[in-house]
C-alpha cells in the first residue's frame, strides 16, 4: 500500500533522509515540529500508516503488512537506506522491517517507547467509545471530545483521539479518519509481536528512546531486545510518559540529533 506521506528538506542530502513514523491512533503530523527542525540538516519524511491520516484503509493491520507499505515508501523516497524512526505501533513496524528481507533499506533505527514484546494492554475501550461518538449530532470537534468522555477518562487522550476527525470540505460532515474496524479486528496483532518469518537479528545501530515515566520498556526485556538487536542503546527522557515526542519534543530532538550524527 502506498503510504501518504509529508516530506520537509531537501531531497539528495548528505546527511541522508529520516522516515518517522507513528503509533496507534497517531498520524504524521504529530511528528512535524520535530521534521521541520530535523529538516535543517535532512531530508525528513513522515508518514500516515495504514487505517491512518490520509493513508488507504486495509482489513489487513498487521506487522508484517505495515513492515511492507514501509519498504515501499522508503523505496519511493529515497535511493539510499534510511534513518528510520518509529514511535510506539510504529516502532514495531520499523523493527520487524529491520528484521525482514528489505532490512537493507534501514541504515540505523529509532524506536520510541516500544519493546518487540506482546503487551497485555487493551485498547478495546477507546475503540467501544469511538464508535459510540454520533457525528450526526455533532458539529463541533470539541463536542466529539465531550461525547468521548464516558468511555475514556483521561482528557489528554480524548484530544489525543478526536484529532482522527475528518470533516468533509462539501457537507462538513464529520467522521472517523482512522479503520476502527481493521484495529479492532487485528487488536492482538497490534498489542503482539510476529515470530514468524523474522530474521534473528538486526546488525545496525538501534536506539531505544523511552519515556522516564513510561512502562512500555521494561528493563527485564532488555535482553531479549539486545538478543535481536545487538548494538540496542538505551536512553530515558525526564518527565515524559508514552508519547515522548509531544510531551518533551526538545530533549528527543537533542537525543535524535546525537544519535544520527554519531
Amino acid at each position: 500500500m502506498k503510504l501518504a506521506h509529508y516530506a520537509f528538506g531537501e531531497e539528495n542530502r548528505d546527511n541522508g533522509t529520516i522516515v518517522i513514523v507513528h503509533g496507534l491512533f497517531g498520524q504524521a503530523r504529530n511528528w512535524t515540529a520535530i521534521a521541520r527542525r530535523l529538516a535543517e540538516k535532512y531530508h525528513v519524511v513522515t508518514a500516515d500508516l495504514r487505517n491512518h491520516g490520509r493513508s488507504d484503509w486495509d482489513a489487513e493491520m498487521t506487522y508484517p503488512a505495515m513492515a511492507a507499505d514501509l519498504a515501499e515508501l522508503i523505496g519511493e523516497v529515497s535511493d539510499k537506506p534510511v534513518h528510520l524512526v518509529g514511535h510506539s505501533m510504529g516502532g514495531k513496524a520499523s523493527m520487524v522491517l529491520a528484521l525482514s528481507a528489505d532490512a537493507g533499506l534501514v541504515a540505523d533505527l529509532v524506536v520510541v517507547d516500544i519493546a518487540p514484546v506482546s503487551y497485555d494492554h487493551d485498547y478495546s475501550g477507546y475503540i467501544s467509545a469511538m464508535r459510540d461518538v454520533d457525528f450526526s449530532a455533532i458539529s463541533r470537534r470539541s463536542e466529539v471530545e465531550d461525547a468521548l468522555s464516558s468511555g475514556v477518562l483521561e482528557k489528554g487522550v480524548r484530544q489525543f483521539l478526536a484529532q482522527n476527525v475528518a470533516t468533509d470540505k462539501e457537507t462538513g460532515a464529520m467522521s472517523w479518519q482512522v479503520n476502527i474496524d481493521a484495529m479492532d479486528n487485528h487488536l492482538d496483532d497490534i498489542i503482539g509481536w510476529p515470530t514468524d518469518g523474522l530474521a534473528d537479528q538486526y546488525d545496525g545501530d538501534v536506539l531505544f528512546i523511552s519515556g522516564a515515566n513510561s512502562h512500555y520498556v521494561d528493563p527485564k526485556d532488555r535482553d531479549h531486545i539486545k538478543s535481536l538487536f545487538p548494538k540496542a542503546a538505551f536512553t530515558s527522557i525526564k518527565g515524559a510518559g508514552h508519547w515522548v515526542h509531544a510531551e518533551k519534543p526538545d530533549a528527543v530532538l537533542l537525543t535524535l540529533s546525537a544519535f544520527l550524527k554519531r
